[in-house]
């Protein structure tokens, strides 16, 4: 598949930003790494905050279709967790920079501070559905009380793993990913019945 212009920017902007932050990658900069002029890169993106923008709702787009994708499976709910939250680790991980420099981005775009603000009820709905299957098919117990503070521990996680990660762990990639998605796994764990 030959990509258009506009998607080999994104996808040098993302190799860029992933390795040296979304403040340190100008859009001339992102020019000269593709061989175009500045120009050309504008015609498409006027400046760093759009491309993070677009960037931004790639990552939203992959993970919407994943939970669609996820939560339309006959499967147990227990494996639907399992899957779901290890994918997502895994798209969170490909778009990194946005965790990464997750505050500072809020706050100079204020488009993606509001689409995360509402994102985030949504994922909140979307993660009790799947305690309400999993609790009605005797999958997990868990306390009404302990809901609400254990869907805010799971997306408080899913929010800032990279950030420590980057700091602490010194693996490969994949044990990253890996190890930080055991550790997510095992909020659940105290409420397997299974």
């Amino acid at each position: 598949m030959v990509l258009s212009t506009k998607d080999k920017i994104l996808a040098k902007a993302l190799i860029l930003f992933n390795e040296q932050g979304s403040d340190f990658v100008t859009v001339r900069h992102i020019a000269s790494e593709l061989g175009i002029s500045h120009g050309n890169l504008c015609y498409h993106f006027a400046n760093t905050d759009v491309i993070i923008e677009a960037l931004y709702q790639q990552l939203v787009d992959k993970l919407n279709e994943l939970t669609k994708e996820m939560t339309g499976l006959s499967e147990n709910q227990l494996t639907i967790l399992y899957q779901l939250s290890y994918r997502s680790f895994e798209i969170l991980y490909q778009y990194r920079f946005l965790m990464l420099d997750f505050v500072r981005i809020m706050r100079r775009i204020p488009a993606i501070r509001i689409h995360f603000k509402a994102l985030m009820q949504i994922r909140h709905e979307q993660f009790k559905h799947i305690i309400t299957l999993m609790q009605s098919n005797g999958f997990i117990h868990i306390p009404e009380k302990n809901i609400a503070p254990l869907i805010e521990q799971a997306l408080l996680f899913g929010d800032f793993w990279i950030s420590r990660a980057e700091i602490l762990f010194d693996g490969n990639e994949q044990e990253k990913i890996d190890y930080y998605h055991k550790t997510f796994y095992a909020l659940f764990e105290p409420y397997l019945c299974v």
